[in-house]
C-alpha cells in the first residue's frame, strides 16, 4: 500500500478508483537499488507518484528506466505511470509481461496490468488479470477487499463498455489550442451561457508562490525537501472569435499559494463557486462574485460544506438553488449529488439528495444544468461507467429527472471523463482530458454539437443599461405572466460595463423592469411562446435625470438645426412629407425585423404574415433580416407603423442606396432628392 494519502489537487481526472496499487516494499526495494547520484531523479519520481501525479513522475522514471533496464521495481513502476499517457500507454503491456515472471513480490500486480489492458481497450484481457485478481485476493488472510470490489466493478464497466460500443456520436473535438492550452494542467473549463469568457483552473509554473514545499504536510518516505508541486489556481480568458482566445489571466482577487479550482460560473457569469483546500482536511466551498470588473474575495459557503468531501457544484438558472456533489453521510455510498437551497446570504439549507435514480452505490460528481434548467450532465463511474468517469445524461420531465443514460464516444473515452459543459444554446460543449497530441498535460477541448439532436428552447436576452450615456447599474426583475410556477427573479447589470444576461424558458411571456437610482423605471416584454429553438435578443435601457435629459434636448434641437442648415433647411418631418412619395434610382426603404451574427439565431415567430423574410449580409458582418423592398418612404413607413403595432415594436426602417445600407439619419444627410 502506498506511504501516504494527501487531499490534493480536486480537478484531476484520475479517479480514486483508477489510481495505481502499490505496496511499500515496491517503493523501498526500489530506492535501495539506485545509485547515491541518481537519488534526487527517484526523489522526484516517487514524490509525484505517492501524490498520484502519473504524468509528472514518468519522465524520471523514463529516464530511470534506461539506468537500471533490469530493475524490476523501476519498470513496474514506470509501466503503471505509462498507463495514465496517452501518448505511451500502449508501451506500457510489454514492460508488465516482462516483468510478469516476479508478480509473487509485486502485490497488485494482476489489478495493475488489468487496468492497463482496459486503457488499450484489450477488454478481454483485461477481464481476465480482473478475475484472475479477484481470485488471488480471496486467498490471502488479510485480502484487499476495497480494491477487488474495484475490479468487480471494473469487470462490470467493461460489459457496459461493450454494451455502447455502437453509440458513437458524430462530434468535431478540437483543442482550443494557443494561449490557453500550455505544457502546463488547464482543466475545469466553465463559461457563461453566452461564452464571451472562460474560467479555469491551471496547475504549472505560473501557479502562485510556484513549487509549494511539500515537507510540512504530515507525510512519510525520504522526499527531499527541495522538491515541490504546483498548486491549483483560477485564470481567465476572453472569448475573440469563434476560434481564439485572449492571452489568460490569474484572477488575483481568487489565487492564493494555496489550492484555489474553479468549481462552477452561474449562467450569467456574475458568481464563481471556488473549491480552496488550505492544506487541512478535505477542501470546501467558497463564492466570489462579479462586480464591475473585479472578483470579489472568496467568501465560505454555509451548509454547502460539511466534514467531508464537497467538492464539485452547479448552479440552477435562477442561482437560488444548486446542486453539489458530497460525501457527506447518509448518501447511497461514494459521492452522491444533492439539492441545495439558497436561504441566506452565503448560506444554503434544505439539502436533500437526489435519490437512488441518479446517485449509486459509487461516485457521483461533477454536475452541469443547462440553460434552460432541463438537462443535466453529470459523471459517474458507477453502473453506467464503461470505466473510470463517463459523462451521462439525465432529463428533467414532467417533476422529476429521466433514469441517466452514457452518452457514449467520443464525449466518453478510454480516461476518466468530467466536467463537461455546453453553451447556452446546446451548439458546442467544452471538457478537459489528456488525450493524445495535447499541449501539455490536461488541455481544454471544444467539442461540437455540444447536445446532439433537438436544440435547446431557449430565449437569451442579452444588452446594457446607460445612465446618463455611460454604463450604469441596474436592478432587473424579471416576471412571468403566464406561468405561476416562475419565481421572479432579480439581477444586476454590471456597474462598469452596463451588461447584463437573462435566460428566458420557452413557452411565457415575461416582464422586465428596469430600475436604476431614482430614475423612473422602464419595462420591456418579451414573448417566448411559440419558441422551439435558440433566440437571442438584445435589450437597451437608457435612462436620463431631469438634468441629463434637459441637457440632451438642448444638443438635440441644436443638432437638428444643424441639421437641417446642413439638408437646405429641411427638418425630418418636412423630409418626410416631401420626399415620403419620392422615388430616387438605387434607393430603396426595408423593415429590419432582426439582425444577428449567426443567421440561426434569427426566429420567424413574431411576424409571420407580414411579408416575405429576408435575410441580407452587409459589410459589417451581420445578417440581417428585413422585410419588404419599397421604392417611396411612405409605403414603408405605412407597414412599419402596421408592424410596430401587432407584433414587433422594435423593427425601424433603413435604407439601401446603390446597395450599400444606410440609417434613415444618414440618409437625410445625403444630396440624393432633386
Amino acid at each position: 500500500m502506498k506511504h501516504f494519502k494527501i487531499t490534493v489537487f480536486f480537478f484531476l481526472l484520475l479517479a480514486l478508483q483508477s489510481n495505481a496499487q502499490i505496496n511499500a516494499f515496491i517503493i523501498d526495494e526500489a530506492e535501495k537499488t539506485i545509485a547515491k547520484n541518481h537519488q534526487p531523479l527517484f526523489n522526484k519520481a516517487r514524490l509525484s507518484f505517492e501524490n498520484d501525479l502519473y504524468l509528472e513522475a514518468l519522465p524520471p522514471l523514463d529516464s530511470l528506466l534506461k539506468l537500471y533496464p533490469d530493475n524490476v521495481s523501476v519498470i513496474y513502476l514506470t509501466a503503471i505511470c505509462r498507463t495514465y499517457n496517452e501518448e505511451s500507454k500502449s508501451s506500457s503491456i510489454p514492460l508488465f509481461l516482462k516483468i510478469e515472471k516476479s508478480k509473487a513480490q509485486l502485490e497488485y500486480f494482476s489489478y495493475n496490468i488489468g487496468y492497463a489492458y482496459e486503457q488499450n481497450d484489450s477488454t478481454k484481457q483485461a477481464d481476465k488479470y480482473f478475475v484472475s485478481f479477484i481470485s488471488e485476493e480471496s486467498t490471502k488472510s488479510k485480502p484487499n477487499k476495497q480494491l477487488a470490489d474495484q475490479a468487480a466493478r471494473r469487470i462490470a464497466n467493461i460489459k457496459m463498455l461493450d454494451a455502447i460500443k455502437t453509440k458513437v456520436n458524430l462530434a468535431d473535438i478540437k483543442n482550443i489550442g494557443s494561449p490557453v492550452n500550455t505544457e502546463a494542467s488547464e482543466y475545469g473549463p466553465l463559461i457563461p451561457s453566452d461564452e464571451s469568457f472562460m474560467v479555469y483552473t491551471y496547475r504549472g509554473k505560473l501557479s502562485k508562490g510556484g513549487k509549494q514545499n511539500l515537507a510540512k504536510t504530515k507525510m512519510e518516505g525520504p522526499a527531499k525537501k527541495e522538491e515541490g508541486l504546483y498548486f491549483e489556481d483560477v485564470f481567465i480568458t476572453n472569448k475573440i472569435n469563434d476560434t481564439a482566445w485572449s492571452k489568460p489571466n490569474p484572477i488575483m482577487s481568487i489565487n492564493t499559494t494555496l489550492h484555489d479550482a474553479a468549481v462552477t460560473l452561474s449562467a450569467d457569469g456574475t458568481q464563481l463557486i471556488i473549491y480552496k483546500n488550505i492544506g487541512k482536511g478535505n477542501g470546501d466551498l467558497y463564492l466570489s462574485k462579479l462586480e464591475g470588473k473585479v472578483w470579489t474575495v472568496p467568501k465560505y459557503q454555509k451548509g454547502l460544506n460539511s466534514d467531508h468531501w464537497d467538492g464539485s457544484a452547479c448552479f440552477f438558472p435562477d442561482k437560488k438553488h444548486m446542486i453539489i456533489s458530497s460525501e457527506r453521510k447518509g448518501g447511497y455510498g461514494g459521492r452522491d449529488l444533492y439539492i441545495a437551497e439558497k436561504i441566506a446570504e452565503d448560506t444554503w439549507g434544505n439539502i436533500v439528495n437526489m435519490g437512488k435514480e441518479i446517485n449509486s452505490q459509487y461516485d457521483e460528481d461533477a454536475p452541469f444544468i443547462t440553460a434552460d434548467g432541463k438537462i443535466l450532465f453529470f459523471a459517474t463511474n458507477g453502473k453506467l461507467s464503461s470505466g473510470g468517469y463517463d459523462i451521462v445524461r439525465t432529463d428533467f420531465k414532467n417533476g422529476v429527472w429521466s433514469a441517466p443514460y452514457n452518452l457514449g464516444k467520443p464525449i466518453n473515452s478510454d480516461n476518466d471523463d468530467k466536467y463537461f459543459i455546453v453553451t447556452g444554446d446546446g451548439k458546442k460543449g467544452y471538457f478537459s482530458s489528456f488525450l493524445k497530441g495535447g499541449k501539455g498535460d490536461q488541455d481544454i477541448y471544444s467539442i461540437e454539437p455540444g447536445i446532439p439532436g433537438k436544440p435547446i428552447a431557449l430565449v437569451q436576452v442579452t444588452g446594457n443599461v446607460t445612465i446618463n450615456k455611460k454604463p450604469g447599474d441596474a436592478s432587473i426583475e424579471v416576471k412571468s405572466l403566464i406561468n405561476s410556477k416562475f419565481k421572479t427573479q432579480k439581477i444586476n447589470s454590471n456597474a462598469s460595463t452596463g451588461k447584463f444576461l437573462i435566460n428566458l424558458p420557452s413557452g411565457d411571456e415575461y416582464v422586465l423592469t428596469f430600475t436604476a437610482a431614482n430614475l423612473a423605471a422602464q419595462t420591456k416584454t418579451v414573448h417566448t411562446v411559440g419558441i422551439d429553438s435558440f433566440i437571442q435578443i438584445n435589450v437597451i435601457a437608457d435612462f436620463y435625470d431631469d438634468v441629463y435629459a434637459k441637457a440632451l434636448q438642448a444638443k438635440s434641437d441644436s443638432l437638428s438645426k444643424a441639421t437641417a442648415a446642413l439638408n437646405s433647411g429641411f427638418s425630418y418631418a418636412e423630409f418626410l412629407s416631401k420626399n415620403g412619395e419620392a422615388i430616387v434610382e438605387g434607393l430603396s426603404y426595408r423593415i429590419q425585423v432582426g439582425a444577428f451574427k449567426f443567421q440561426e439565431n434569427f426566429n420567424y415567430t413574431y411576424i409571420l404574415g407580414y411579408g416575405k423574410i429576408e435575410k441580407n449580409k452587409y459589410e459589417d458582418g451581420i445578417n440581417r433580416f428585413t422585410i419588404g423592398n419599397y421604392v417611396r418612404f411612405i409605403d414603408a413607413h405605412k407597414h412599419l407603423d402596421l408592424i410596430r403595432e401587432e407584433a414587433m415594436k422594435d423593427a425601424f426602417l433603413i435604407a439601401i442606396y446603390k446597395g450599400k445600407k444606410y440609417y434613415l439619419s444618414e440618409l437625410m444627410k445625403m444630396d440624393i432628392f432633386k
